[in-house]
Order: C-alpha cells, then sequence, then structure tokens
C-alpha cells in the first residue's frame, strides 16, 4: 500500500509542470487536470484503506530488530546530493532585495496552467516569508514552449514592458489570465500597463528581445530544465548563480526546505 501511495504522489508532482513533451503526448491542461484529479481520488482511497488496516485486529508482532548503529544523514544534508547547476547571473526581471541571500530564478511559460498555479498557490506563501523580508530575490526568465502558439508573444511583450519599467503588471495580466492570451492580448496588457506605446511597438520588432529569450531557452535546456516552470535554488558567486533545480509547481513547503537549507548554509 505504501508504494502505491508514493507512486500515486510521484505521478502527481510530475504531472505539475508543462512538459517539453507536452505537444507530443497530446496532453492538454484539462486532460493533465483530470488525470490529477484522478490521481487524487486514489491517493484518498490508499490512506483510507490504510486506516482500515490499522484499526483491525492485528496478529502479535514479532519481536523487535535492533536498530543499526548508524543514524541516518540529517535532512538538512539531502539538498547537498542534488547536483549543482550553474547559470549566468545577468540582469533579468525580479522582484526582492537586490542583496538576497538567495536567487530563485523561474523559468515561465506565460500559455501554461502550472506556471500559473505555482504563482495562485506557491508564490503568495513565498513571497510573503522570504521575498517581503528581504531573503530571497524572485527572477523571472523565459522558456515560451514551442506548442503553446501565444507564449512567444507574450514573453516578448512582457519584456518590452519591461524596459519601460511595467514588466510586472503585464508579467501578471498574462499570466493570471489565460483569455488575455490573445492575438492583441499582449499589446492591450501593456497599454492598460501605461507603457509608451511607440517605444513598445519598436521593442517588439527588436531581433535582440528574441534573441534574449532564446538564450534562456538553451540555458534551461542545458541545466536540465524539462518542462515549465522550472526553478533554480541559487546563490551568487561572482558572476554566476549556483543552485539547485526543482520542477514542477511543487507546494510552498518544498521550496521552503531548499530556501532554508541555502540560508542556514556557510556564506560563499
Amino acid at each position: 500500500m505504501k508504494i502505491l501511495t508514493f507512486l500515486a504522489i510521484a505521478a502527481v508532482m510530475a504531472l505539475a509542470s508543462c512538459s517539453v513533451q507536452s505537444g507530443v503526448s497530446g496532453l492538454g491542461p484539462a486532460q493533465s487536470d483530470q488525470i490529477l484529479s484522478e490521481l487524487r481520488q486514489i491517493h484518498q482511497l490508499l490512506l483510507d484503506q490504510g486506516a482500515h488496516v490499522a484499526t483491525a485486529p492485528q496478529a502479535q508482532a514479532p519481536a523487535p530488530v535492533a536498530a543499526p548503529m548508524t543514524a541516518p544523514a540529517p535532512a538538512a544534508h539531502a539538498a547537498a546530493t542534488t547536483p549543482l547547476v550553474s547559470l549566468d547571473a545577468s540582469p533579468h526581471d525580479s522582484i526582492g532585495s537586490s542583496t538576497a541571500a538567495v536567487v530563485l530564478v523561474e523559468f515561465t511559460d506565460y500559455q501554461c496552467p502550472f506556471c500559473r498555479r505555482f504563482h495562485e498557490r506557491s508564490w503568495p506563501e513565498i513571497k510573503r516569508r522570504y521575498v517581503d523580508t528581504g531573503k530571497v530575490r524572485l527572477e523571472v526568465r523565459d522558456m515560451p514552449l514551442q506548442f503553446h502558439d501565444a507564449a512567444m508573444p507574450a514573453a516578448i511583450a512582457a519584456r518590452c514592458a519591461g524596459q519601460q519599467g511595467k514588466f510586472w503588471p503585464v508579467f501578471s495580466a498574462l499570466l493570471d489570465k489565460p483569455d488575455a492570451l490573445t492575438k492583441e492580448g499582449p499589446r492591450q496588457a501593456a497599454i492598460a500597463a501605461g507603457v509608451s506605446l511607440a517605444a513598445f511597438e519598436q521593442c517588439l520588432r527588436n531581433p535582440q528581445v528574441l534573441g534574449a529569450i532564446e538564450a534562456d531557452i538553451e540555458d534551461a535546456q542545458r541545466i536540465g530544465v524539462d518542462g515549465t516552470p522550472g526553478f533554480v535554488i541559487a546563490r551568487r558567486k561572482g558572476n554566476r548563480l549556483e543552485g539547485t533545480l526543482l520542477l514542477g509547481a511543487q507546494p510552498a513547503n518544498v521550496f521552503a526546505s531548499r530556501i532554508d537549507a541555502l540560508l542556514d548554509g556557510p556564506t560563499p
């Protein structure tokens, strides 16, 4: 029963991202949500069965076996076994203190429902506990997936709005509202945020903006991000960010354990 419970939970976690293979597998957001719902029902059923077994009459337990002399490794050391990845610490749109000890890099796709889920469910708690207190800075990088036809135009628009200091209003408008991802949606979001339209439209035609997004995609693929959202929880070392990967729209406590491990660790 424990194995089945673990498999159900693992499957839910695995589905908590928009995979680069989604275009091949054919799983759309609605299908993914349906599968998640079914897996949660299976998980609850397994928990109920476990509770029933626990209350049933038990046979006499065998004599206890002596515990091994070697204690298990502390949980705080778990992050040390996770392979480190490294990114160039180039400027990107971010929120939080520029001197924050930890940088949370998010690779996002504006059309991915799991990116939206992260910002709805996990981000508020992370922001309250770590960003608002100056401990963490969130940095957004782009990974528009090829089968999301509205993702690249949205990424370009958000970057161009960012050149006028309007990144976050446009980011929120496009990510939080799927119906904003129409042909004119990014432009309307930028206008609503108060950009200079002439400068914004000139930026949309600038090939360097597209090149910067493509560089983000290459970085993501190089370090093993295979879907969105993908995260690197890092500390700055010179002109590099060095940290560990965390993939998918995981619960806030999963992020917290990694962040706390970095905050409690030695200063680089």
